[in-house]
This record gives structure tokens, C-alpha cells and sequence, in this order.
């Protein structure tokens, strides 16, 4: 009775693991039939001209603003307010959760 319970649960641990190493019809390391119309140096001289003209996206995609907010507060005011804030308590720290006031 022990071995076949031993056999079984073998049995079942080998099933789940080819289960979990199955794979779909396509995979991500195919290699699918494609022809192109372009030589491959004609596709290097696209790709060098794209760059050239600054029309290949790297890093953000975003574009970023270079404005810089104009607050009419001197450094030495926006510490001061940093400070009054961090002693009274008014500075998140952690996991922000909200709680409710309760009625």
C-alpha cells in the first residue's frame, strides 16, 4: 500500500512538472519566414540615415518640459516650510494608507 502510494504520488509530481515546462504552438524563439524587398544594405543605409535625422527613440519617448515652476518662494522659506511640516507631522513616510475619519 506504501509503495503504490509512493508510485502514485511520483507518478503525479512527474505529470505536474512536464505540465509545467509545456510550451504552446508558438514560442518566442521562432524564426518565421519573412523576404524583404530591400537588400540588407539598403536596410543599414535606412537605419543609419533614421538615426542620423534623430528619428530613432532613445531612452524617454516623452518629450520633457525644461520649465521650471516659479513658486515667489526663496530656498531658505521652502526649508523652513519642509521643517515646520516634518515637526508637525505632515510628511508621509512608509506605506501611505488611507484612514478613515470615522462619524
Amino acid at each position: 500500500m506504501k509503495s503504490a502510494k509512493s508510485i502514485a504520488l511520483s507518478l503525479t509530481l512527474a505529470l505536474g512538472a512536464g505540465a509545467a515546462f509545456a510550451e504552446g504552438p508558438i514560442e518566442g524563439n521562432e524564426v518565421f519566414n519573412f523576404q524583404s524587398t530591400l537588400s540588407r544594405a539598403e536596410v543599414q543605409a535606412d537605419a543609419v540615415q533614421a538615426n542620423q535625422a534623430g528619428l530613432i527613440a532613445r531612452g524617454e519617448v516623452l518629450p520633457v518640459e525644461d520649465k521650471v515652476a516659479n513658486s515667489g518662494l526663496s530656498r531658505a522659506q521652502v526649508r523652513a516650510e519642509a521643517v515646520q511640516a516634518n515637526q508637525a507631522g505632515l510628511i508621509a513616510r512608509g506605506e501611505i494608507v488611507s484612514v478613515s475619519t470615522g462619524a
